[in-house]
């Protein structure tokens, strides 16, 4: 590309710049490897929506929660619990019903959940006061136990503290309880050390990383198409300097900088679309309307989603400029996309955290700007 001009004037600086912005996203509709990751990520997010729904279907817990003080609460407890969990509730009317659900196999276990369970907690006579269900089949009858528990005890924690917030003088009482609310579950209370021959071998800034599981395969899967676009870019730029298409319009770093960043834009688009439909689809399932998939996300949310994507936007030019270091031929180029695709899938927090149970994994997965973007 030479110097533009109009009428035998040269064109301004900015107006080049937009020009050549245009002529590189009209490339960009033309090239069909950035069309067929445009028209994976709508495809790939189906495929993961439909088995991470296919594996929360998997493991169903049947419970009977009585009417008494604490039913609403534990109900809207192990809802809560349902985006974060690999079980789902079924709620039974009455204990003959869940136990119909566990004996004909539409559930692993069951729970029945008296209407006395405050009382009974309350005066430490817990013993037995939860009915469990379960045939010789069940395999996650000690997770539901441990997932119920933790809605019931978080009742019985509130209702002692206000137990003993009752004895403070009236302006500790707000205090107190703003500080319960805001620190119960947000990782600041409990920390851990792990003992291992009688020496601490993690400290408790350590041991949340080390042994967070958490994945986002749809989030992760996405961000993998957006960096294959960016690495891709690496080529387009290769092309651009044997050609010696815009030597004369900017320097070589910044046409190469813009080379990887605008397929990362254009994919980035198109994630932020599918994320929102695939939340969208979600809501109107448990909504049953068009409304609740429209309005799934607020104006904030839509600006965090942005931001994020721009972050990861930086951060994946960042990524390709380090590998120009050490890959200077097109051909090698080429050839690392694919290994650096797959050590993304396998090291980062798309489908398996692996660091959580081989330690080296701690370290590779660091080696990938798809972590870094899934952990915003």
């Amino acid at each position: 590309m030479g110097e533009s001009s109009e009428g035998g004037r040269r064109l301004p600086r900015r107006k080049q710049y937009g020009i050549w912005l245009r002529l590189l996203v009209k490339r960009l509709w033309r090239q069909p490897a950035y069309l067929l990751l445009l028209v994976l990520l709508p495809v790939l997010g189906c495929a993961v929506s439909a088995v991470e729904q296919e594996e929360k279907s998997g493991a169903v817990v049947a419970v009977c929660v009585a009417d008494g003080s604490w039913a609403a609460q534990i109900t809207d407890g192990l809802r809560a619990q349902e985006a974060d969990s690999v079980l789902t509730y079924v709620f039974c009317g009455d204990e003959a019903e869940t136990e119909d659900k566990v004996l004909y196999g539409e559930a692993d276990c069951g729970f029945v959940i008296p209407e006395d369970i405050e009382e009974r907690v309350m005066e430490s006579d817990w013993h037995r006061c939860v009915t469990a269900y379960e045939t010789d089949a069940s395999s996650i009858t000690g997770m539901a136990k441990e997932r119920i528990a933790e809605v019931i005890f978080r009742q019985y924690s509130e209702q002692s503290y206000r137990a003993y917030l009752s004895e403070l003088q009236p302006d500790a009482i707000a205090f107190a309880w703003d500080a319960y609310e805001n620190h119960l579950a947000d990782g600041s209370t409990f920390g851990f050390h792990y003992l291992y021959d009688d020496q601490y071998s993690q400290s408790e800034d350590d041991t949340d990383a080390a042994y967070d599981t958490t994945v986002f395969p749809l989030k992760g899967v996405f961000a993998v198409v957006i960096l294959i676009g960016g690495m891709c870019g690496m080529l387009e730029y290769d092309r651009d300097l044997q050609e010696k298409r815009f030597f004369r319009l900017a320097p070589n770093v910044l046409t190469y900088i813009v080379d990887v960043w605008l397929p990362t834009v254009f994919l980035s688009a198109a994630a932020l679309v599918c994320l929102w439909l695939a939340d969208g689809i979600r809501a109107a399932g448990g909504q049953g309307g068009l409304g609740g998939m429209l309005s799934v996300w607020s104006a904030g949310m839509w600006l965090a989603q942005i931001g994020r994507l721009v972050v990861y936007q930086g951060m994946i030019v960042g990524y390709c400029l380090v590998l120009r270091l050490f890959l200077r031929r097109r051909e090698t180029v080429a050839a690392a996309i694919p290994l650096l695709t797959l050590g993304c899938l396998v090291c980062a927090p798309v489908f398996i955290r692996l660091a959580a149970y081989v330690p080296v994994f701690a370290v590779l997965e660091k080696f990938f700007p798809v972590t870094y973007y899934l952990r915003l």
